[in-house]
């Protein structure tokens, strides 16, 4: 892993640094080419933001320790915490910290508490011995010993490694490509627009690939630490299982507004992605016997005098078939930071194994039910549905087509039919999208969260109608008093997010959010909707009955459809319209 973190790191700073040569050469010699005439404000404008961009970054680096210091203190009241007082709470987890700082020749971090009991961790600095290391108390509650380690050694691969100068570079790339893409969009000569217009193409092209570059490059770099810690803990089970528990404590607690507050504000930096937390933590808590069981098992000190059965190993394998096995998984993890959970974890077990451990996990193609994974339906339905997720584009450029084809052919009416279809082939690749996502419901039978995050098949796009039963926990937005969408737990103690929709958009959302999700937080119901599993995962709330016998309708489906089918009628009505005139006039 090493050598290909290297080689990521490398590549993507040089093709990004290649994006932005590439770029500025011409933009120089276009705006010199105007210097006779005294048209230098372009050239100077590209120089001075690029300037700038550099500039405050480079300020920013050299102070953000300081600056991430206050924030931290300000916003999630973290405090310093020496070493000794980590020994207090784990003498052998601060001796750990200290040998493993001595053998790389660093400093030790300056250690710092934050007082959440979401499961977390987090470093930061501008060089190696300016770093910080920040761990939540929900660490300390939820983690063991050798478990707490790994994720320190984590953080330390980070520090070690100097990542957080690397994506500071990376970064500072990003914002120079963004900037010569507003210099050459806001050129103002009518000289050089037309070069000017489509260098702000190449550059806006070339700034989207690189977000993704840089996603890829963070992606590759928690592999590194995570092999980084496996290597110096020499356990790479234990950091597996706090993957796990990390999920497991970030689903469990309570969505207050502070929790958010962190979990959003320290995302990219954290141990895991908390938007994955979910489908992960409720494989733990339904391991023992339910998430009730097992929330109680945890009210100890560490969670390691827990055991999880053979039965809870093979629960959690198979919420993460989806991960490695299911197509729709590599497109959802492209927008991220971190890995898919289950490949990080797969990668520790293919660690363990190399070391001549036996690994935490076994992660064999056969699903929930014993049966080997079709990998023909996996990709077929993914060809499919990657089609229908386009379809609006495909059909928009079909006509596009069509009409370039009339126009050159001298037909007036294929060249309306075409360029007049424009909207139709979005209202009909809409439509088609929209009854695709939302199949006929009928009357599904009664499940579980559990099986749900089992089902390698699930989709994305393709909802599953399903019926849950349970209790409404709290909303889906936690520091929202407006937020209609809630959080169910079903009686195995799986979470599922409800999304809910009034028949009057917007106002009517709000309205239900407050007049009404406070009133059925706490009631037992039953919820019937199409499940989808991205990141995260949802029910698109179709009908929800109280135990009260109340009927609560959602127009999530209603919603999803009607668009689609309206841009289609108007576009089928104005392409008639229109070739009606081109053949009469």
């Amino acid at each position: 892993m090493r050598s290909k973190a290297i080689f990521a790191s490398f590549a993507t700073i040089s093709i990004m640094s290649l994006f932005v040569f590439v770029l500025v050469s011409p933009f120089m010699i276009m705006a010199l080419s105007e210097a006779a005439s005294g048209a230098l404000g372009p050239v100077l404008g590209l120089l001075v933001a690029i300037g700038l961009t550099v500039g405050i970054n480079a300020l920013l680096w050299f102070i953000s320790p300081w600056l991430m210091d206050l924030s931290n203190r300000w916003f999630y009241r973290c405090r310093d915490m020496s070493i000794e007082e980590l020994g207090q709470y784990r003498p052998a987890v601060a001796q750990f910290v200290w040998n493993t700082c001595q053998k790389h020749g660093i400093q030790v971090p300056a250690l710092k508490l934050i007082d959440d009991m979401n499961p977390t961790a987090y470093c930061y600095g501008s060089t190696v011995n300016r770093s910080r290391l920040v761990i939540t108390r929900g660490l300390l509650h939820y983690l063991d010993d050798e478990e707490l380690k790994a994720v320190y050694a984590h953080e330390l691969g980070h520090i070690i490694h100097r990542d957080f100068i690397v994506m500071t570079v990376a970064s500072v790339l990003l914002q120079v490509l963004w900037q010569i893409y507003v210099a050459a969009k806001n050129t103002r000569s009518d000289k050089g627009r037309e070069a000017a217009m489509a260098m702000a193409a190449v550059a806006y092209a070339f700034w989207w690939v690189s977000q993704y570059l840089v996603l890829y490059l963070s992606r590759t770099r928690e592999y590194y630490a995570d092999e980084f810690a496996a290597q110096e803990t020499m356990n790479p089970n234990a950091l597996s299982m706090a993957l796990v528990k990390v999920a497991y404590g970030i689903a469990r607690q309570p969505a207050s507004t502070f929790s958010k507050q962190l979990l959003g504000g320290t995302r990219a930096m954290g141990i895991s992605d908390p938007r994955a937390a979910a489908g992960t933590g409720q494989a733990y808590a339904t391991a023992n016997g339910g998430g009730h069981a097992m929330a109680g098992a945890l009210m100890g000190h560490q969670t390691g005098d827990v055991a999880v059965t053979a039965e809870g190993i093979g629960r959690i394998e198979k919420v993460f078939l989806f991960d490695l096995f299911n197509p729709w998984a590599k497109v959802l993890e492209l927008g991220s930071t971190h890995p898919l959970t289950g490949k990080r974890i797969k990668a520790l077990c293919d660690q363990a194994g190399s070391l001549r451990q036996q690994p935490l996990f076994r992660f064999d193609p056969i699903d929930a039910y014993g049966r080997q994974l079709d990998h023909g339906r996996l990709y077929g339905n993914f060809t499919l549905e990657v089609g229908i997720w386009f379809a609006p584009q495909i059909l928009m450029a079909a006509m596009i087509f069509l009409g370039t084809l009339g126009a050159v052919a001298g037909s007036a009416t294929v060249g309306a039919l075409g360029f007049g279809g424009v909207l139709l082939g979005f209202g009909a690749g809409s439509a088609l999208r929209g009854l695709y996502k939302f199949p006929s419901i009928g009357q599904p039978q009664l499940t579980t969260v559990m099986d749900l995050m089992m089902d390698p098949y699930a989709s994305p796009l393709r909802g599953k109608p399903v019926l849950l039963q349970g209790a409404l926990i709290g909303r889906a937005d936690a520091g929202s008093s407006f937020g209609e969408d809630m959080m169910m737990e079903d009686q195995g103690g799986g979470l599922m997010m409800l999304n809910y929709e009034h028949w009057l958009p917007l106002f009517g959302n709000a309205w239900f959010g407050y007049k009404t999700v406070r009133a059925l937080i706490g009631q037992p119901v039953q919820a019937r909707g199409w499940f989808r599993r991205g990141v995260s995962q949802q029910v698109d709330l179709d009908e929800m009955i109280t135990a009260q016998g109340e009927t609560v309708s959602s127009y999530t489906a209603f919603w999803g459809r009607f668009g689609g089918v309206a841009a289609f009628v108007l576009g089928l009505l104005f392409t008639v319209g229109l070739v009606a005139a081109v053949a009469t006039g």
